[in-house]
């Protein structure tokens, strides 16, 4: 049986692998800090059967909380977000719930460049 750092490992593994951290060293690896990235990244860039993995390793709370600080409010994932919703998170929300969302991301780069 393999524990459940083990199994972190393995799934960060599988997903650099697939390419899923095009922004990072093609090296990274895993640690208990980057719990947060591999759950944005699987979010936003990974398959059905992905998200679902990550729900057993980390359970809907710590993946919904990571959704809705990191993802969310990504106006480039208005469509992605709605799925997410809807399926995995089984929110009652329309597609027009994610039209005006505030990007913190975006937020903050304005008052860095301000």
């Amino acid at each position: 049986m393999m524990t459940e750092t083990a199994m972190k490992h393995l799934f960060f593994g599988r997903i650099r692998n697939k390419g899923l951290f095009w922004s990072y060293a093609p090296d990274i690896t895993y640690d208990e800090g980057k719990d947060n990235l591999l759950c944005e990244t699987v979010l936003k860039y990974g398959d059905i059967d992905d998200i679902r993995y990550l729900l057993v390793l980390y359970g809907e709370s710590k993946v919904r909380e990571v959704w809705e600080r990191d993802v969310k409010s990504d106006a480039r994932f208005k469509r992605l977000n709605y799925f997410l919703a809807r399926v995995f998170f089984h929110l009652d929300v329309e597609a027009s719930d994610f039209e005006n969302l505030q990007h913190e991301r975006l937020t903050k780069f304005r008052l860095l460049a301000g």
